[in-house]
């Protein structure tokens, strides 16, 4: 098992932590989890650091890294449609398409063949990230619903890219199939 890969499994653990400690009525549950997601969202790009410098690039890490993005923003969503913070739909349009893409990355892995992220899907992930983590701990925080109306809009702006990144790997799929 390479350094990398056990950074992403933490990252993994950490995810059931997030909607737990949401879903809970304890003090400052906010602050924690706020905290776990942001540090499992920070270890991303550590994991995928150590492994290119230390050569330890793995299909268990090109399989494991984007499912870590995809359970702790799937995590955080449900806990947040939940709580009311976050409408139905917007969760159900991420969440399918990271269903989708991720059938189709396991395919390409059982298959030997590549299938990398592009510029739209990290801008993806990077943005439901910064919204979540707003959205997380807003209420927490001075001007509370000035950062909520923050953390919707980059939310949507998330959306947006998500279903761009979606339609774009299929047509990159159609066009590798044809091939």
């Amino acid at each position: 098992m390479t350094t990398a890969n056990i950074i992403t499994i933490v990252r993994i653990v950490m995810v059931p932590f997030v909607l737990v400690i949401l879903l809970t009525e304890m003090q400052n549950k906010e602050i924690i989890a706020f905290t776990i997601f942001v540090i499992a969202a920070v270890t991303d790009s550590l994991d995928g650091y150590i492994a290119r410098r230390l050569n330890e690039v793995s299909a268990l890490g090109k399989f494991l890294d984007p499912l870590a993005d995809k359970l702790l923003v799937t995590a955080a969503l449900i806990a947040l449609v939940y709580l009311q913070e976050v409408e139905t739909w917007v969760a159900a349009i991420i969440i399918l398409r990271e269903l989708f893409i991720s059938a189709f990355r396991f395919y390409f892995l059982i298959n030997n063949a590549s299938f990398s992220a592009s510029v739209p899907a990290k801008l993806k992930t990077t943005f439901q990230i910064v919204a979540l983590s707003i959205l997380i701990i807003c209420r927490k925080l001075p001007f509370a619903d000035q950062l909520y109306i923050l953390g919707t809009a980059v939310l949507y702006f998330a959306v947006f890219l998500t279903v761009y990144s979606g339609a774009e790997y299929v047509i990159r799929i159609n066009r590798s199939v044809k091939e």
